[in-house]
């Protein structure tokens, strides 16, 4: 689909919008992943430990929300990174003498926080537009706590009104609860809101099962079977949806 064609929604219908986070909003800098991006890191510095599991980063940051603030001072900041690499390295089963952890927090951090991922170039105008249109915007993830403090430092926590991260609510894409919370969270009911997301499953097939209209995005241009309407860029959404607002 190429952005000069409408995108078949119902635009009169559409009274608020919710994306998805990665691969929507957000990309990995490196195109790898957190995860094995650390085990590079631990590998380059000799360090031995058990295998990697995503479920770490889930448990890493399960005090994210509210043990950090983005607003932290240089003091506070090393202090809770130390703590967050101490605790990672517990996880992991790294092999390091004790309280040499301050020595890689700052890689870790690089590594495993949101200067790891890029925005990508026509969020930020996206989300602008949609915004002076009148809509309504919230965040649906699966991601772990403190995902407002990521967003927060990538520029992007003031663009939208609610950010929900599944390990919060305690709900998984495509679980209906996280889109039903969003929903009421907006105060909007659920087939008055357009989905956002790039995956056919999580976010597709997830938001349709409590009627919000959806939208996929493939950035990639890959191939999908899902029969949603499929995007290439964000500003395929604005041209259907401001247009019309």
């Amino acid at each position: 689909m190429t952005r000069s064609e409408a995108l078949t929604i119902d635009v009169a219908r559409v009274d608020a919008v919710t994306l998805d986070f990665y691969n929507t909003l957000v990309y990995h800098k490196q195109g790898s992943g957190r995860g094995p991006m650390l085990m590079e890191y631990l590998k380059s510095q000799g360090l031995e430990c058990d295998p990697w599991e995503h479920q770490v980063l889930y448990d890493l940051f399960d005090a994210h929300a509210t043990d950090y603030s983005p607003n932290f001072g240089d003091d506070a900041k090393q202090r809770y990174l130390e703590w967050f690499t101490k605790r990672l390295f517990e996880h992991l089963n790294v092999r390091v003498p004790t309280g040499s952890e301050k020595d890689h927090a700052g890689e870790v951090w690089r590594v495993l926080g949101p200067s790891s991922l890029g925005v990508y170039p026509e969020v930020p105008r996206v989300l602008r537009a949609l915004r002076e249109a009148g809509y309504p915007l919230s965040i649906i993830s699966n991601w772990q706590c403190g995902l407002a403090h990521f967003c927060h430092e990538l520029g992007l926590v003031d663009a939208v009104d609610h950010i929900i991260a599944s390990a919060e609510v305690r709900s998984v894409k495509p679980n209906p609860r996280i889109f039903r919370e969003a929903c009421d969270r907006m105060c909007v009911p659920c087939e008055r809101i357009l989905h956002v997301g790039d995956s056919p499953v999580d976010d597709v097939e997830g938001a349709m099962g409590v009627g919000m209209q959806v939208v996929l995005i493939q950035r990639d241009g890959q191939n999908t079977t899902s029969t949603a309407p499929t995007i290439r860029s964000l500003d395929q959404l604005v041209d259907s949806l401001v247009s019309a607002a």
